[in-house]
């Protein structure tokens, strides 16, 4: 048996591990199992990133350890060794000072860090490169990717700290039973995963006004090429090509390398384009009228608060939250998907240079290999068929397995109101053969039939009015919250992705529930209570 390397040891789960602390399966943003290379790059990364950023936010959590046990994400979050109370009081003034700069702060390392980085990488993944230029190139991006996961918790964490404080300030002024209600107060604030809807929705529009252009989409089985057999098909193409170039480095599987993007292969993106042309949604208008819902709601509040220090402190909280609302999107379109994407681009090029020197079969075999396996063959030359093939079949078995929730036993404590709220946790369901318990995440009520879909190949088979039932959803998801009539996922809690989108959208939504995607399947007909947040069978 092959002994494992310092860094295959790094990064998976052991036996003493499981028994030395508690470990969190995160199916929230890794509901797959990771590839080796993707692995090798993340995980590192997460675990160094974290503790330099919880750091300088005086978090009361030292760091986010992250390990796979067959190739799921783990995570444990040990608690700082300063004794509590003095730690949350240097962490809340740290958060004070830094609510008014979030947006500000995101934006300066997006255009100062960020892209200028990923204009390397598209620079990278043209052209032939040479192993030593790889070699160099790859150490680059190892290096990237510890500082790219420290700003992202820098940007990522504060709004949903802030969040919180909104709450608490919110309900001490209004003494509301659920201060999760402030959230209504939030919608209708642009951000990049809007944008990018927004952006496919005019594209169908313009697919509207042709009757070409409609019959290639409603008729054609491969659209992009029919599309490239006329002048105006190749126009509108060129037009989509320009859009994916912007809004198209993503996938639905946002932390990965080995699925296509959007802006790789359009027919993704028309697929979306054709279910648009087939409703009447009309983007600009339903979001002018969510923000005239929240405007009409703020002014009703602040009407009726009393005049005071809380009501002051209240607004204060409300208009720092207005000015960052749309970074957790943004941030994830510009970090947590860009940085795959682009890696993806870059990534596949060394394995073209792997190909032609015969240590590689196909270009995307470099993702089943490991980052040290890659360094050392960029240095010693020799052939990883047989190294590829085992990881892959490995990747596949894992893919087939059932992770478990957590390793461990779990704190006795009250959980960390952050975690809860991106997360969840296990809700209790009296009866699972009738009921699915999970967090209220939308409000509303909808009774329809479901589709299950996995992932970016399943997009095209909802349809106006099903209900969404996935595992969890990433921005690349929002594109079906206009067609489906309601949703349900497996993780997340109310400040996750899912929930805020799902607001926005005005989408009853139940997150959190754990087996969904287990207990449903395609055309089961339920009624999703998004105000209680319970999922009912209805009688077939």
């Amino acid at each position: 048996m092959n002994r494992l390397s310092d860094l295959k040891k790094s990064l998976i789960l052991s036996e003493t591990d499981k028994q030395q602390g508690y470990w969190m399966l995160d199916d929230t943003h890794f509901p797959r199992p990771l590839t080796p290379l993707f692995a090798s790059f993340m995980m590192p990364a997460v675990t160094s990133g974290s503790q330099r950023a919880f750091e300088n936010m005086k978090m009361p959590i030292a760091q986010f350890i992250v390990k796979s046990d067959n190739g799921y994400y783990y995570q444990m979050m040990p608690p700082h060794p300063e004794p509590f109370e003095e730690r949350m009081v240097k962490h809340k003034m740290k958060m004070m000072a830094f609510f008014p700069q979030i947006r500000s702060y995101m934006e300066t390392r997006v255009n100062e860090f960020y892209m200028p980085f990923y204009n390397k990488l598209s620079e990278r993944s043209a052209g032939p490169i040479s192993m030593e230029e790889a070699l160099q190139y790859v150490e680059e991006l190892q290096q990237f990717y510890t500082k790219a996961w420290q700003y992202h918790f820098e940007i990522s964490i504060p709004p949903t700290l802030l969040a919180i404080a909104l709450e608490e300030a919110y309900g001490r002024v209004t003494e509301a039973e659920d201060p999760s209600e402030v959230y209504d107060l939030m919608q209708g604030i642009m951000n990049m995963s809007l944008e990018t809807d927004r952006g496919l929705w005019l594209l169908a529009n313009q697919v509207k006004s042709s009757a070409l252009l409609r019959s290639i989409l409603e008729t054609s089985e491969n659209p992009s090429e029919t599309l490239g057999h006329s002048a105006e098909g190749r126009a509108f193409m060129k037009e989509l090509q320009d859009f994916l170039s912007i809004y198209g480095h993503r996938t639905a599987n946002t932390h990965g390398f080995t699925e296509e993007t959007w802006f790789e292969n359009p027919s993704y993106a028309l697929s979306i384009i054709k279910n648009y042309v087939q409703s009447d949604y009309d983007f600009d208008a339903e979001f002018k009228e969510v923000m005239a819902e929240r405007n009409a709601k703020a002014k009703e509040l602040f009407e009726r608060l009393p005049d005071g220090e809380p009501t002051e402190r209240f607004k204060t909280m409300y208009n720092w939250a207005l000015s960052c609302w749309g970074v957790d999107e943004d941030h994830h379109f510009y970090i947590d998907a860009m940085i795959a994407a682009k890696s993806r681009y870059f990534l596949k090029n060394i394995g073209r240079t792997l190909v032609r020197h015969r240590i590689l079969t196909g270009e995307e075999d470099i993702f089943f290999i490991y980052l040290d396996d890659l360094l050392e063959v960029l240095q010693e030359p020799k052939p990883l068929h047989e190294v590829v093939e085992q990881n892959k079949n490995r990747f596949n078995e894992d893919r087939n397995r059932k992770p478990s929730p957590f390793f461990g036993v779990e704190p006795i404590q009250t959980p960390d109101p952050v975690i809860e709220r991106i997360f969840g946790l296990p809700q209790p369901t009296e009866d699972p053969a009738k009921i699915l318990k999970g967090y209220a995440a939308s409000a509303g009520i909808y009774t329809g039939k479901i589709k299950v879909i996995y992932g970016q190949d399943d997009f095209a088979k909802l349809n106006k009015g099903d209900i969404l039932v996935c595992r969890t959803t990433t921005p690349p998801w929002t594109v079906l919250f206009s067609i489906a009539g309601a949703l349900i996922t497996d993780a997340g809690g109310i400040l996750s992705h899912a929930s805020i989108v799902a607001r926005e959208y005005k989408l009853p939504a139940v997150v959190g529930t754990k087996a969904a995607t287990s207990i449903l399947k395609d055309g089961d007909r339920v009624t999703v209570d998004g105000t209680s947040g319970v999922v009912s069978f209805e009688p077939s």
